[in-house]
């Protein structure tokens, strides 16, 4: 048989598993697949679940009205996590599988932890200066935290977007509660990482950066059935040498084939 078709029997399973009319539900729904892109999948990004498909009604009107606040309500609650992660877009993380995450970056949870990341350029001056905000003056509006930091240009607030997008796909900062109901006041409230979810960054000390790494690869595959290199780089923000290691450890583990260029789990390769 065609392993193509082998590969979308796979993902239409995967879709159809779940379909969502609660907030309880979508926590089941993330917390069975650990993770997954909260809204709509964008062409060119790795073939994981994206929890917007899954609400079981055809309305949009009414997706959005039980998608909107739930991204809100269940992370303030700690029933999972959301934030902008993979592929750098809004995500759903559960909260079991958020240490792996966290273990990929193998940090210590120390303060000092993101000089390293601005040293090499990954995080630019403003991310800096949130973090070190954050870290000293605790859980903080967008809004305030704006100000404070003496961001007020147009220019300066789509730069701050950025960063905020930055620290919060690094781990270093985490969306707190949304405030506010109206559109000119709506915002959220972040804090450091490691304030926000001590259990998380506990529970990664005991996880190297490799094993975590090859845990969200494997699990990519159980959701995926297939993916490309590219697409798995892309979803992690790894760099090459991260994604090699990654792929040559599940291939010795026999978790992976490589097929005609992509990754294929090897139950659907035969």
């Amino acid at each position: 048989m065609d392993i193509s078709v082998n590969v979308e029997r796979h993902r239409q399973r995967v879709l159809k598993a779940h379909r969502v009319r609660n907030a309880a539900q979508l926590v089941a729904l993330v917390d069975a697949f650990g993770f997954a892109f909260a809204f709509t999948l964008r062409t060119g990004d790795a073939p994981i679940p994206a929890c917007f498909d899954h609400l079981s009604t055809n309305d949009t009107d009414r997706k959005w009205g039980w998608m909107w606040p739930w991204k809100d309500e269940l992370p303030e609650a700690k029933k999972l996590y959301y934030g902008v992660l993979l592929a750098r877009k809004p995500t759903f993380v559960s909260m079991k599988l958020l240490p792996t995450f966290y273990a990929t970056f193998g940090r210590a949870g120390e303060a000092d932890d993101h000089m390293d990341d601005v040293r090499a350029g990954r995080l630019s001056d403003i991310a800096r200066r949130i973090i070190e905000y954050l870290a000293q003056n605790g859980e903080t509006q967008t809004k305030r935290m704006r100000a404070e930091l003496g961001i007020t240009s147009k220019e300066g607030r789509a730069t701050y977007g950025k960063a905020i997008d930055e620290v919060q796909r690094l781990m270093y900062v985490a969306r707190v509660r949304a405030v506010g109901e109206f559109r000119e006041d709506y915002n959220y409230t972040y804090d450091v990482f490691v304030r926000r979810y001590p259990e998380s960054v506990k529970a990664a000390e005991r996880m190297s950066s490799a094993d975590a790494t090859a845990g969200l690869l494997a699990h990519t595959l159980e959701l995926a059935g297939a993916v490309t290199e590219k697409q798995l780089a892309r979803l992690f923000d790894w760099d090459d040498a991260i994604t090699s290691r990654a792929i040559e450890r599940a291939e010795r583990e026999r978790k992976l084939v490589r097929v005609d260029g992509s990754l294929v789990l090897p139950e659907l390769a035969r």
